[in-house]
């Protein structure tokens, strides 16, 4: 019964985090449409986006769960500091680069950003304010590893959710910010 629990609150906050994201989507194609601003809005995420599925939700958890799960008592407590730590070392140096260098990282993602006026500079000023959500997710995703290895579904499986009523937030209230910019 207990995993006929967990499977419903996973597959509730699943499909409610689906859908508040179609709507994060509907309305950045109303408020932006297909302006160059929603071109910058779009690769100022592709970076952040790209490592948090290296990192947040890739190989790093499959690799940290189990390792976690067989650690016995206060062992296992300090086996997740020690890579909390690490994580933690490596996000900040890895946004500290990206964030020192995001021109260079931007002119390969997005060429041809170049050639419109203010379009480039808007990509790599919203790149660098999105990018530290990179340390947030990783570690949100580090504390939902330990949390789901303890069978604790719910809190992780309404995260996105979270994420994405920010988002549409964001979007609401302000959308107007840089409709003249580009």
């Amino acid at each position: 019964m207990n995993i006929l629990k967990n499977i419903s609150y996973f597959g509730f906050s699943t499909f409610l985090s689906r859908i508040l994201g179609y709507l994060r989507d509907t309305l950045i194609a109303v408020f932006l449409g297909t302006s160059a601003v929603a071109d910058a809005l779009f690769v100022a995420f592709r970076i952040p986006n790209t490592f948090r599925s290296l990192f947040a939700e890739g190989s790093f958890n499959s690799a940290f769960v189990p390792a976690y799960t067989k650690q016995k008592g206060s062992k296992k407590n300090y086996f997740a500091n020690q890579i909390l730590n690490l994580l933690i070392i490596f996000i900040l140096f890895i946004i500290f680069v990206i964030e020192i260098f995001t021109p260079e990282f931007l002119f390969f993602i997005s060429p041809g950003f170049q050639d419109i006026d203010g379009k480039f500079d808007l990509a790599v000023e919203l790149s660098r304010i999105t990018f530290p959500f990179l340390f947030f997710i990783s570690i949100s995703s580090f504390l939902s590893a330990i949390l789901n290895s303890k069978g604790k579904f719910l809190i992780t499986a309404a995260a996105p959710i979270i994420l994405n009523i920010l988002l549409i937030l964001s979007l609401v209230f302000f959308h107007s910010s840089h409709t003249e910019v580009v």
